[in-house]
């Protein structure tokens, strides 16, 4: 996969090119669709599968201080896209400027003055341009005056559940963790390093990891104790994870602390993936370390039998 981050950047000419727009937070059910459907009628044109995607985050961008929260993060989507096998990822540099940009301009500069599209497939509610003025609708009273093809993906559902990126966000700040691995297809992740935390696991015997992740602006799911996959040096350990404020010990600052099962190493510093399985329950203040490790047992009993 080609990624190109550059604006003023074009792509080399093709027989077909064919693209769809997105910010593609979560890359969920509904995103596969379209990178599915993309790449099948690039490969029957032999062609090229161009993907558009925007970043910082439009949100960021528009609404100052606010506290959107991102499903996945940049690094996350590449790995993502280039496991899809799209063949260019067409990066743009998100800004103020850049909002005010017309979907006419966009259209006529990017999509094929640059990318020199044939085809351009769209999500049911997809918007680009100035005011968002770039939908189904537009391209399709346009499309002549353009001359490429509209392909529009209806909308997907999942036991008849509309499938959207907020759906999900909805889903994690509940702790609803099994909802939102349903509409997204696969586990939900995060992705950072070990740290040093404060040792009390370990005085228990649940030496836990404290992670220090990736992406600030990432949503970690509704504080509490999770059934998780844990990758390290690419080999799966299951684990047990605790997100909040270990109200036990009274700690003033969120942690995200994972105790992995049939493991001892040192990894401090250390690269980390956890995946969610399944929440256990919620953060709870016990009266001493003692009974916090009974209940850690219980846990890893309820974690090992998922």
């Amino acid at each position: 996969m080609r990624i190109i981050k550059s604006s003023i950047t074009k792509i080399p000419e093709s027989d077909f090119n064919i693209a769809t727009i997105g910010s593609f937070d979560g890359i969920h059910i509904g995103h596969e669709k379209i990178l599915q459907t993309l790449i099948k009628i690039a490969k029957k044109n032999n062609g090229k599968s161009i993907l558009i995607t925007f970043w910082p985050h439009p949100r960021y961008v528009l609404k100052k201080n606010n506290d959107f929260k991102l499903l996945t993060s940049l690094d996350e989507k590449i790995k993502i896209f280039k496991k899809n096998k799209i063949d260019i990822l067409y990066i743009v540099d998100f800004s103020l400027k850049f909002s005010k940009v017309s979907a006419n301009k966009f259209i006529e500069n990017i999509l094929l003055d640059k990318l020199k599209i044939n085809c351009l497939l769209i999500g049911y509610n997809n918007n680009f341009g100035k005011n968002r003025e770039g939908n189904i609708k537009y391209l399709e009273q346009n499309k002549k005056k353009f001359d490429i093809d509209i392909i529009s993906i209806p909308k997907q559902s999942v036991d008849n559940i509309s499938i959207s990126s907020t759906k999900i966000r909805e889903y994690l700040n509940s702790g609803k963790i099994r909802s939102a691995n349903r509409l997204l297809g696969r586990k939900y992740l995060i992705n950072g390093k070990v740290v040093r935390g404060n040792g009390i696991g370990r005085k228990i015997n649940f030496p836990t990891a404290n992670i220090e992740i990736d992406e600030p602006k990432k949503l970690l799911p509704k504080s509490g104790v999770y059934a998780v996959e844990v990758v390290l040096s690419r080999k799966i350990y299951l684990g047990m994870l605790n997100i909040g404020y270990n109200p036990t010990i009274k700690n003033e600052k969120k942690s995200i602390e994972v105790n992995i099962f049939k493991f001892s190493e040192d990894i401090y510093n250390d690269k980390i993936s956890i995946s969610f399985v399944r929440r256990i329950r919620n953060e709870k203040k016990f009266k001493n370390l003692n009974e916090l490790k009974k209940q850690l047992i219980i846990d890893k009993k309820k974690v090992k039998s998922i």
